[in-house]
């Protein structure tokens, strides 16, 4: 009896074990069924992304709808290891953009992206996304506002198991950002390098889309820095300027250490797809084409015709002429990649009944007499024109005509080796100084904003964009604005600044003291400039150093212990091609007390003229229900 009592026990305890382990084996091949579902859905969404991307890169000012998408391909199964579905013991690929059924045979179904609203519930197929974040642009001036559409990208995988189908239904949000790059304290399209000396604060964003070079720990990062390369805690190959130098890390926020961010493209469209520099095409050359003309349109066709500064101005100033005086064109565009004469009987535009009005405006601004200023860093002599902007002004509150809508287009037409057509800047034997502008008079600006755009390099002279007596050139550099003042010089209240842009082949600062025709060891005076700077750079490379984010803005003067305050936004896009003149050559200047700060007010109003950049993120993955 004991024995017959011991086996039944053995029976049992077999029987439980052999249904324990059918039970773990079914467990664990549901598990890895259901592990493949999802690796397969996430491939598809992968590939949806990919084109989804493409798609709205086509179309980067348009917020996309979800009929725009269906052209989107649907993957195939050469996108998935064949060796893996058959190890896997999965059934043959297939694939619909259609919704789910649960009776469908279809392995990936609903497989597709659908633009969303805020709250990341389905529009109409038909309906334009909403932006989920910053305002909508409600007129053409608010087009560079930050934006973030969403789009919901889905793929339902069923695969069979022991005990009937398993389903996978994954899905992800993808965000189209829409940014101004005046977002950011400093934005890099190239390498970005940032090795001050004396103690440097950087108070905002921080972004490069190549490589940040980082090598001082008098450096401090006072909000995020991100990149799209790498980070390196080193100087850049080809910079023999720092070394003596021990590499250091910079300071930064304990919760804000550089990172890896995906890269901002200006835009919208990938550099590389932008840009061929082999064709014969000689609008397509590189993002320097924003404050260049265009050429022939007719014939060329113009990837940037919406984004050229040429396009936007409100008015064209062109110099000509290599004695004094010098002619002055006005000019304004038409809309098509051409610009029309404007003078006293022009009798108005095309329609527009403005050009009388904007030629009173700026006639008497630029003069027709230039000066030579002896840029050391160029090392020679640059032909300066001055724009005095005083001149546009009406009793220091408003533009004398409200049809100028704040964007000016500069340029000298005789440029030492300017050539329009091929783009070169050689020498020229007719105009042997380079040339550039000089702004000056620029301490009130009115509320429209202001943006100077040019092909050649700029000289800001004296205080811009900061009111009369800023306590920022007398001891407080976290107040750059100073009193707002009338013709006669009566007080009229506190001056407030206003958005602002100078937009050049390089920008120069000169001080309040600067009398010309040379800067080179001519004493500075503190002086405050409220304005984002859009600039080139000479690159880091044999045995050069491009002079950092530090030296973005370039100098002329002996600052030595004077204070440059500075409220604004600094980026690069491109290389300079006219001031080519590498950093750190002997006697230039002497830097001065930097006091810089990001102007937050660039995150609520933009300088006139639409500047963007674009990102395209994965977002939250999940599974439905």
């Amino acid at each position: 009896m004991l024995v017959i009592s011991v086996m039944a026990t053995l029976m049992i305890i077999v029987a439980v074990a052999a249904e324990y382990t059918m039970t773990i084996n079914r467990n664990v091949q549901r598990s890895n069924r259901l592990q493949s579902a999802i690796a397969i859905a996430d491939g598809c969404l992968d590939y949806t992304f990919a084109h989804w991307r493409a798609a709205c890169r086509e179309m980067p000012s348009v917020a996309i709808k979800t009929n725009q998408l269906s052209g989107i391909p649907l993957p195939s199964v050469t996108q998935f290891p064949d060796a893996a579905m058959s190890a896997a013991g999965l059934p043959n690929f297939s694939v619909t953009a259609s919704n789910y059924s649960a009776g469908s045979t279809t392995m990936v179904q609903q497989c597709k992206v659908v633009a969303v609203n805020p709250l990341f519930a389905s529009i109409g197929a038909d309906a334009t996304p909403a932006p989920a974040i910053g305002p909508a642009a409600t007129t053409a001036d608010d087009a560079a506002t930050t934006a973030t559409f969403n789009y919901l990208a889905t793929a339902y995988v069923t695969l069979p198991g022991m005990r009937g189908n398993l389903v996978a239904k994954v899905q992800r949000l993808f965000h189209k950002e829409r940014a101004s790059p005046w977002n950011w304290a400093i934005f890099y399209v190239d390498p970005l390098e940032i090795h001050p000396g004396p103690r440097f604060d950087v108070t905002g964003w921080v972004h490069t889309n190549s490589d940040l070079y980082t090598a001082h720990d008098t450096l401090w990062f006072q909000d995020k820095a991100t990149f799209s390369g790498k980070w390196i805690i080193n100087f850049k190959p080809g910079d023999s300027t720092h070394g003596g130098d021990i590499p250091a890390y910079p300071r930064y926020l304990a919760n804000m250490k550089p990172q890896y961010d995906d890269p901002h493209q200006p835009t919208g469209i990938d550099s590389e797809q932008l840009f061929n520099t082999t064709d014969t095409n000689p609008n397509n050359d590189g993002y320097h084409e924003l404050i260049e003309p265009p050429t022939s349109v007719s014939t060329n066709p113009d990837p940037l015709a919406g984004q050229r500064y040429y396009n936007q101005a409100g008015v064209i100033i062109e110099i000509s002429g290599n004695t004094n005086p010098v002619t002055v064109t006005l000019k304004r565009p038409n809309g098509d990649g051409t610009a029309r004469v404007i003078n006293a009987s022009s009798g108005g535009g095309p329609g527009d009944g403005k050009d009388d009005k904007v030629y009173d405006m700026f006639k008497t601004a630029i003069d027709t007499t230039t000066t030579t200023i002896q840029d050391t860093r160029e090392a020679g002599p640059v032909r300066i024109a001055t724009l005095d902007l005083s001149q546009i002004i009406d009793n220091d509150t408003k533009y004398e005509h409200p049809e100028f809508n704040g964007i000016i287009y500069i340029q000298d037409v005789t440029a030492a080796g300017y050539d329009r057509d091929n783009k070169g800047y050689g020498p020229n034997p007719n105009a042997p100084a380079k040339r550039g502008f000089r702004v000056k008079n620029g301490k009130q600006i009115p509320s429209v904003g202001l943006t100077i755009a040019s092909a050649n390099p700029v000289y800001l002279h004296g205080d811009f964009n900061t009111g009369y007596n800023p306590p920022s050139n007398t001891g407080d550099p976290t107040k750059p604005e100073g009193r707002l003042l009338d013709d006669g010089g009566a007080d009229k209240g506190a001056y407030k600044r206003q958005p602002c842009s100078i937009i050049a082949d390089a920008v120069n600062l000169l001080s309040n003291a600067w009398t010309g025709p040379t800067g080179t060891g001519a004493a500075a005076s503190n002086t405050t400039y409220n304005t984002a700077i859009v600039s080139g750079i000479v690159p880091t490379g044999g045995g050069y150093y491009s002079g950092g984010a530090e030296n973005f803005p370039r100098f002329q003067e002996n600052w030595s212990t004077k204070t440059m305050a500075y409220y604004g936004s600094m980026v690069q896009l491109y290389q300079s091609k006219q001031a080519i003149g590498t950093w750190g050559k002997n006697g230039v200047y002497s830097p001065p007390v930097r006091r810089w700060y990001f102007d937050p007010n660039f995150k609520l109003r933009t300088p006139p003229g639409t500047l963007t950049v674009y990102s395209y993120t994965k977002g939250r993955w999940s599974l439905a229900p």
